[in-house]
């Protein structure tokens, strides 16, 4: 505490943003002060916190802080620094979900259109979100039909074409800009019109759809009708989700929070000409004893730090901290004035409300499925405990599978559920290093010893900080009968372990039928919430053992191909496999990705980006 005090006396009387440490030297809180000397004293000489802020200081053992120049500048850093460290009693986005967008690359000189989950500063533009049961892959095909929009992968350039054209064009599925058959001017005459349908001028395109649609059932043609019918519905959905809210036809967006129970729910809706467009809601958790202005100023900076779209307006329901700070912040990045407003009356005040209380629903909602997880994994652990007759609930559970389709890339898989829910960190892949043929059941020991051995290496090395394979299971379940299950057991015989381990045994249609152990087989009721976690554990790890083999051969066959490229050889291969994961992720990476990847100097990028985009 000494320590501390001899810092304090330091604090300049500047701007900036302090770093809370715990005597282990981790990160547990961020934030940010418009005069650090001020701020950053009243964690230690003010008793009246929230027994959160109490918690927090007690755990305090150190602290740091960094000067910057404006408290925008300290906005933007605190931000990313909690975006980067997680710090226990920061306020943080739960969600991490992502949702489809539209992107159209207006930058080019013909531009395509296409579906993406990544945002990225391009000079395209993008549209949406869109929720995840919205069809956008069928409202993309029907605008790039309809507009007559490319969606091919080609560098397109203006008086620069190819001599042939494509199947799209042959289909009348495209203009050929390729081919010089549609001169620019039109072409961003299309791109124009497409961006106009998507923003909500669509009433053109229905009547046109219906015309068409009525032309072709009058004709006996039922299978183009049926395509055009299900393209109106397409559209339909878009209007169902443009209802009007704003007389003014304005671009806004209204949030509002449902705070409980340590989470936070934020509502957001997307207003744009007036209309709704989308909504999404996000969870954040640390939001006990925080007022709902500072829970809805930390989603704001964490939510529109790589939004897409920034609208001019964004309605809250009540104050909200850093305002002054987040309005600058936020202007800049668009380059454009953003204010935030509160609605006393009418119907943006009415709007907000209709929003707090889907915010509530879904707080309500996410509350009960939380409370019926918990039932059902107390419920399964118990029963499974019962039913393999352990003294103590199998709360550490790991399960093994072998993927040996060929002598050649035999792997194994490990899956690991931690109080009957997966824990993907602790899964673990094996790629056979010492079995020749196919030998399930020696490829079973290998894996399950190298899995032990890592274990008791940890074990006996106490200054080690990685405990990766530690602590040993309460549970091992392996995908195979008798066989497997002697093989595993006497593994752990000779390591000296003492661990039950089951089979998990399949019917004739492939499907999990029950356990089978040195004692006995052991039915289990398909209908029990025991034999429903056991079908989970086994479609994981069977799911994961597969994964990791086709991901093996496919690389294998995807290392020779590229290693045909002008400029690739073994090491560059691998370091571009690395990278992408995976053959179709190599193909469709953009130039600029390929070129960044550190390894690849711009001439290989463009070799390989040519290669896939036959060029």
């Amino acid at each position: 505490m000494s320590d501390i005090e001899e810092k304090l006396k330091t604090l300049p009387e500047q701007s900036g943003v302090y770093i809370m440490k715990n005597a282990d030297g981790e990160i547990i809180y961020v934030g940010k002060a418009k005069i650090l000397k001020n701020r950053v004293r009243q964690y230690f000489n003010n008793h009246n916190h929230s027994p959160k802020v109490e918690k927090m200081v007690e755990n305090i053992a150190d602290f740091e802080y960094i000067i910057t120049d404006t408290e925008q500048e300290a906005l933007i850093l605190e931000n990313n620094l909690i975006k980067e460290n997680h710090p226990k009693y920061n306020i943080l986005l739960k969600d991490d979900k992502t949702y489809p967008f539209i992107k159209i690359t207006v930058h080019e000189d013909f531009p395509r259109i296409m579906v993406t989950r990544r945002v990225i500063r391009d000079g395209s533009k993008y549209f949406g979100p869109y929720c995840s049961n919205f069809n956008v892959k069928e409202l993309v095909e029907l605008i790039s039909e309809f507009f007559g929009l490319r969606k091919c992968k080609k560098n397109i350039y203006k008086n620069s074409y190819d001599n042939k054209s494509c199947l799209y064009y042959q289909m009348s599925k495209c203009p050929a800009p390729c081919c010089g058959k549609i001169s620019e001017a039109q072409y961003r005459n299309n791109v124009n019109n497409a961006i106009d349908f998507i923003n909500g001028k669509n009433e053109y395109i229905t009547n046109v759809l219906s015309a068409k649609m009525k032309q072709a059932a009058d004709q006996l043609d039922f299978e183009t009708a049926a395509i055009l019918r299900d393209r109106i519905k397409s559209v339909s959905i878009i209007k169902e989700k443009q209802k009007i809210v704003s007389a003014s036809g304005s671009d806004y967006d209204a949030i509002a929070i449902y705070n409980d129970n340590d989470i936070a729910c934020i509502e957001i809706f997307f207003i744009r000409s007036g209309k709704i467009v989308g909504k999404e809601h996000y969870f954040l958790s640390q939001t006990e004893g925080v007022a709902d202005g500072t829970v809805i100023s930390e989603f704001i900076k964490q939510y529109y730090e790589n939004a897409s779209f920034i609208p001019p307006q964004i309605l809250v329901p009540n104050e909200i901290a850093d305002v002054g700070s987040i309005e600058v912040w936020l202007s800049e990045k668009i380059s454009k004035s953003v204010k935030f407003s509160i609605p006393k009356i009418g119907d943006k005040f009415k709007l907000i409300e209709m929003i707090a209380s889907n915010a509530k629903k879904e707080h309500s909602e996410r509350q009960l499925k939380i409370m019926r997880d918990i039932s059902f994994k107390n419920n399964a652990l118990n029963s499974l405990r019962d039913l393999i007759k352990c003294d103590e609930t199998p709360m550490i559970i790991e399960a093994y599978d072998i993927s040996n389709i060929s002598a050649s890339s035999k792997v194994g898989a490990m899956v690991c559920f931690e109080a009957g829910k997966p824990c993907r960190s602790k899964y673990r892949n094996f790629k056979i290093k010492y079995v020749l043929g196919q030998d399930d059941y020696m490829c079973m020991a290998e894996v399950v010893s190298r899995r032990v051995e890592r274990g008791l290496s940890e074990m006996g090395n106490n200054s080690s900080d990685r405990t990766s394979f530690l602590p040993f299971p309460d549970l091992i379940l392996v995908d195979g009968g008798m066989g497997h299950v002697n093989t595993v057991n006497k593994v752990l015989s000779d390591y000296n372990l003492s661990i039950p381990v089951f089979g998990i045994v399949k019917d004739n249609r492939h499907r999990t039928d029950g356990l089978v152990s040195p004692d006995g087989n052991v039915k289990i009721d398909k209908s029990s919430e025991a034999f429903m976690l056991l079908t989970q554990i086994q479609d994981e790890m069977h799911r994961r053992a597969v994964t990791y083999h086709r991901s093996i051969r496919d690389n294998s066959t995807l290392k020779s191909e590229l290693v045909k490229i002008k400029g690739v050889g073994e090491k560059k291969a691998m370091i571009l496999l690395k990278r992408f994961k995976s053959v179709k992720k190599i193909k469709d990476a953009q130039l600029e990705e390929l070129i960044n990847v550190v390894g690849i100097d711009e001439s290989t990028a463009k070799n390989v980006y040519g290669y896939f985009n036959g060029q």
